[in-house]
């Protein structure tokens, strides 16, 4: 003879007592908390897997990565900007003043080395008066603007250049600054 058990009521939740209900809404919140922990953590080992990844990538070659901050109105184009491996640099400005600019001269200075670093003459600029929404070229800079390194390996390139404008017959200069970070070519 076998005996069969009753089914298991589920119990009617107005009839328990605040502590019968409890019991049973951990039961049922356990797996769902667990989960929610485990998912958690996961999450957190990856977010601090890629920030440590990051800080020992910093500098190691490792970030292809071409970036140009702190310029305000004549800006690099990332396209057609680098830095040759003898430390020459390729950049095109874009002249986003909105009138004719008249480029004076700068400065590149190596971030990771402060003392290297080159002077930038007006006859650099290619052209050397730039029309609003026009581009010039940085050409003719010597090789060691910034310290030589290997295709791959990452430069801080801190660049400063001055330039003029005219309105209304009153020339006022104005000095823009930036840094370039990428990768040697």
């Amino acid at each position: 003879m076998s005996e069969t058990k009753p089914a298991e009521k589920t119990p009617d939740m107005n009839s328990l007592t605040k502590k019968q209900a409890f019991k049973l809404g951990v039961k049922k919140a356990t797996g769902l908390g667990m989960l929610a922990i485990i998912v958690v953590l996961v999450a957190e080992v990856i977010f601090y897997g890629l920030i440590l990844m990051s800080l020992l990538n910093r500098g190691s070659g490792c970030s292809g990565t071409l970036t140009a901050t702190g310029f305000a109105k004549i800006k690099p184009q990332l396209a057609a900007t680098g830095f040759s491996r003898t430390g020459q640099p390729s950049i095109i400005f874009t002249n986003g003043v909105g009138t004719t600019v008249n480029m004076k001269g700068g400065k590149i200075i190596d971030d990771g080395a402060a003392d290297v670093s080159c002077t930038l003459t007006p006859d650099m600029f290619v052209p050397k008066e730039v029309p609003a929404g026009a581009n010039t070229r940085l050409s003719g800079a010597p090789t060691d603007c910034i310290r030589n390194g290997s295709p791959g390996d990452v430069y801080n390139a801190r660049v400063t250049f001055t330039y003029e404008v005219t309105i209304g017959g009153e020339t006022t200069t104005h000095t823009e600054s930036g840094t370039i970070r990428g990768p040697y070519e």
